[in-house]
Parts: C-alpha cells; structure tokens; sequence
C-alpha cells in the first residue's frame, strides 16, 4: 500500500497492513490467505445487489466494451441505452418515464438536485436552497456534503459550503421519552412546516433517504411522515429527490424505499446496486411532472458529464437488471429480510444491542451501554468498531459506524449482504454476530 492516497475508507489506517482481498463469489469473499467471509455489508455499503462473480455480466461487459463502449453523444444516440432507460423507467413508479446515467450516487444526488432547480428556473423562479436533514448522507462532492448532515463526513469541509437548510432526522427509537410515535412524527412534522413557512419561495428541492443508511444505521421513519411532508412541499411547490442510491433497486424488498411509504417523489438518484458493483454506474429518473416543466421551456438538461448515457453502462445496468427480475430478488430480499430481522431479534438478550431495524436485506442494529437507558458508549470507545474487528476475526464483513444517537455519539451497524442470500446464510450471520458481540 506504499502508493495509495488513504482516504476515510480506503486503508484510512497511515499504520496497519491491510489483508489482501482476491475473489469473491455469491455473498462470500476470500483473501489471499484463502479465507472465507460472508459479506454482510455488500461492499461496504450496498452494492453488490446480485453477489459476485456473475459470468454472465462479465459476458455482457466484455462484449459491449469489444463492440463500443462509449461514443460521440453530442451526434449519435444508442439504442442499447433507449432500451434500458426504458426498462429501468418501467422498474420505476407510475410517471416516471425519463431517465439519465452518470458514473454513481454522489452524481446521481447532484444532478437531480440540479434538475430540480432548472424545473423552478423553467417556471421563472429561482430558487436556490436545498433542504436536507441532519444525520443523513448524499454523496461526497461539496454540494452533496452540504445537503447530508453526516457530522464525520462533512465538518472538515464545512468552509467550503453554501449552508443549505436542514430539518430533524426521523429516528423514531431516539424519540424523546414519554413521546408517542404520533406525537413524535406531530413534532418532525411541525419543525419543517416552520422552515418551509420561513424559506418555502427559495426551496427547490428536500432531498431524503426513505430509510437512512451509512448515517444512522438503516433507520425508517414513521408511517406517515414522509405522506405529510409531501403534502407541504406540494403546497409550496418543493420537489422531493427520493435519494435511493442504497436502497433502490430492491434493497429494502420494495423495488424502491419510498414504495414503503408512499411514491411522493419527484425525482430518484441511483446508483450502488443498480449496476451491483459491475460498473460504475448511477442514475436520475425524473417524473413526467418534472421533465414535461422543463422540455416546454425549450432548453434540455443543463448537465453531462464524460460518462453520462454510454453503452458500456447501459449494458451492464441492464442485464443487472434482468437478473433482479429473473431471480425475483426482490421478492428474496423481502422474504429473507423478514427472516434475518426476525433471527436478530434475538441478539436483544446481549445488553449492548438497543435497536434492531430495517427493511428487506436493509438493516441495522443500534449498540448501547443500557439497553433500558438507551445511554450509549463513550465515542472514543468506537464499539462499533470493536465488534467489526471482531466479526472480521470470526468470518462475518460488517460496516461499522458513529452517529446513531442523533450525531451525539452512538454507535450503529449497518447490514447490506447481497440479495441473493438464503436462510441457512442468514442463520450463520446471526450465530457469528451474537459470539462477536459478546466478545466485544
């Protein structure tokens, strides 16, 4: 590792030898020990929707990259990329028929957040805030940092920034004491009516995660939360950017996250599992609300970068997505899932574990000190950390992470493992999960 530039996660660690990683097929990964480990957080963060080592993709990827895999797309159109924006729109909602590839999600966040301000600029407005929530994460570029409230990810940039606006999470199991989920989802509710009354004419956009992923440790909202939101921002003309970059694409056992609540978006980014780590790819697709506002306007998408719309992506997402629907994965992740959360339920006998949650191969568990307290470790402790070193020891992948309890600390695991897991896989992650904790 003498030429890598360490990054927050890439060999973070200037001091420690990395074990090498060589292959991986299904949901395992060997090292070049030959050791063999399930994957549970899917490539650190939910990506590998299909599992690894899929001939046929690599088929597909070598066949296209030997025929043409990218081209002029200021002259010429491909109808490989007709084909599968069409089947990716037909994936998608009711009235979501365009749609757009760039290279991942933090482009996926940042142009959809720009096709929301060009759909206000169409209509004659400017407008030119963002409303985000704290303990949310969109991507790594700066405007991406600025709308998510991931307190470690962006606080190093945070002289780089525009300030967007930001509201409260939804974190139901850290609601106030004596609080009913009612009367919770009545107070979240409250706070954004207040900074839409007090910025609603300058919002173009509220940019959510349907259930939050790296920042909280799969956290959904209450069941109605994200149908009042939209009622508001429909009042005030605020689009909704569904970020369902990690839990799109059938992650949550819903062909999308907000199929759990409601479609109410405007606009959905892609990325991670939509190309299952095959490529890199990412998407937007727009509702026809949005992209009819913009086309009578006269100007196209004021947006493009090098890899946006090539074949080499598009014949890859596709046939990632064939094999979804073929393998009726999302049906799997939502059966196995109900399982899995079911099996992790027991892991509430160890004092550490306060919350278990998630939907479909989507979930996470919340570490405390007292479960009856919900009192959460010292931050310097970094148990999160601790049981994945300790998971890693015993054959398990996991994501480990800080922030749970509201940015004040907390410790989480977020859970992702490929979709196509079965029982008996789901039975050996919670056997090795409950020995690592203990140990930790």
């Amino acid at each position: 590792m003498s030429h890598v530039i360490n990054s927050q996660l890439i060999c973070s660690n200037y001091h420690q030898d990395y074990p090498l990683i060589e292959k991986g097929e299904g949901v395992y990964l060997y090292d070049k020990e030959g050791r063999q480990f399930i994957d549970t957080s899917g490539a650190t963060a939910a990506v590998t929707h299909i599992g690894l080592g899929r001939n046929e993709v690599a088929e597909v990827l070598r066949e296209q990259a030997a025929t043409l895999p990218v081209h002029p797309t200021h002259i010429f159109y491909h109808e490989g990329l007709e084909n599968y924006l069409k089947n990716l729109c037909e994936f998608a909602p009711e009235g979501f028929n365009r749609a757009w590839t760039i290279s991942g999600g933090t482009e996926a966040v940042e142009n959809s957040i720009k096709l929301a301000y060009q759909y206000h600029r169409s209509k004659g407005n400017r407008r030119t805030k963002v409303l985000g929530r704290w303990c949310s994460y969109h991507g790594n570029s700066l405007t991406a940092l600025d709308v998510g409230g991931m307190h470690v990810r962006r606080e190093f940039y945070t002289d780089l920034m525009v300030d967007h606006l930001h509201v409260s999470a939804c974190h139901p199991y850290r609601r106030s004491a004596g609080l009913s989920l009612e009367e919770y989802e009545d107070q979240l509710i409250h706070e954004f009516r207040e900074i839409v009354d007090q910025h609603g004419d300058n919002i173009s956009c509220f940019v959510a995660e349907p259930v939050v992923g790296a920042a909280l440790g799969a956290v959904a909202p209450t069941q109605n939360y994200f149908k009042r939101i939209a009622e508001i921002c429909r009042e005030k003309d605020i689009l909704i950017v569904a970020d369902e970059v990690m839990t799109g694409m059938g992650r949550t056992g819903r062909n999308f996250g907000m199929n759990h609540f409601g479609d109410h978006a405007d606009i959905m980014a892609l990325a991670k599992g939509i190309s299952s780590g095959y490529f890199p790819l990412g998407a937007v697709i727009a509702h026809d609300r949005v992209y009819e506002t913009i086309k009578a306007s006269g100007a196209p998408f004021f947006s493009g970068q090098t890899y946006s719309c090539i074949p080499l992506a598009a014949a890859v997402g596709d046939k990632v997505l064939q094999i979804i629907q073929k393998e009726r994965l999302v049906e799997n992740a939502d059966n196995v899932g109900q399982y899995l959360l079911e099996k992790m339920g027991e892991l509430y006998e160890l004092e550490a574990v306060g919350n278990v949650r998630g939907k479909g191969l989507f979930l996470g568990i919340e570490f405390v000190k007292n479960q009856k307290t919900q009192e959460v470790f010292d931050p310097n402790l970094r148990f999160s950390k601790i049981v994945e070193k300790h998971n890693f020891n015993n054959g398990l992948i996991s994501y480990g992470g800080q922030g749970a309890n509201l940015g004040q600390g907390g410790d989480q695991m977020l859970f992702a493992p490929p979709l196509i897991l079965n029982k008996d896989q789901a039975d050996e992650i919670v056997d090795k999960l409950k020995i690592s904790i203990k140990q930790a």
